[in-house]
């Protein structure tokens, strides 16, 4: 049993929580304990020069749990299935169109830097939730520790530039706006969602859960066609 594991892992745990309650007090999305943790945790393993390793050795049980979770989409799906059925098209076309734009840009990055099939593989798959990206990852041979990095930087990126683009896009309709933020930022983007709009952020919700299920799904067979 390795001491320093079980001590990160305790952090880990005390660090969310604390974090938690400071973005439920303020509200702020820079504040997110998606952000705070990450950036705390490398803050301590920095000072304290300790290896990524011993920091995973016991963490990785947090992220293995993620794939169970997936589950738990099943129940905004049926809260709002009136909601899908009304804007089923909308919803298919838009996660078909995400699928394609992550996939398709992901490779043109990973051949400009010339990375391996491991890496370049951990890269396609970070365009939906981590969930998601976790399960198609074992389909397409990456790497389940990069792949969760690849989808937060994806997901921080989206938090912070999605209302520039969609001001400078002058997209005013919920629909439209929520498919953007599911899309393109997943879980941070639907919380952005829900401080402009209670309806964006069900939009954002339900096409975060489309577009993981058509990339679970149809993602290899695409993948496949770009290596």
């Amino acid at each position: 049993m390795n001491t320093m594991g079980l001590l990160f892992l305790a952090l880990t745990l005390i660090l969310y929580l604390l974090c938690k309650k400071l973005f439920l007090r303020t509200q702020k999305i820079i504040l997110s304990p998606i952000i705070l943790v990450s950036l705390l945790s490398i803050a301590v393993l920095v000072i304290f020069d300790r290896p990524y390793a011993e920091y995973h050795m016991y963490n990785q049980y947090l992220v293995a749990m993620l794939g169970p979770v997936t589950v738990a989409f099943a129940i905004p799906m049926y809260n709002y299935r009136a909601v899908i059925q009304q804007h089923f098209k909308v919803l298919l076309l838009s996660s078909c169109i995400a699928m394609f734009v992550g996939v398709f840009s992901s490779w043109l990055f990973a051949i400009y830097f010339d990375f391996d099939t491991v890496l370049t593989n951990s890269l396609l798959a970070r365009s939906i939730s981590i969930p998601f990206a976790l399960a198609l990852t074992e389909q397409i041979g990456g790497s389940i520790s990069l792949v969760p990095l690849f989808t937060v930087i994806t997901g921080l990126v989206g938090m912070i530039v999605g209302d520039l683009v969609l001001l400078a896009l002058r997209f005013n309709h919920y629909l439209a706006n929520g498919a953007a933020w599911g899309n393109a930022a997943h879980a941070m983007g639907i919380a952005c969602a829900q401080q402009r709009h209670p309806q964006e952020a069900v939009i954002a919700s339900l096409s975060m859960i489309v577009s993981g299920i058509m990339m679970v799904l149809f993602g290899p067979f695409l993948i496949g066609l770009c290596l």
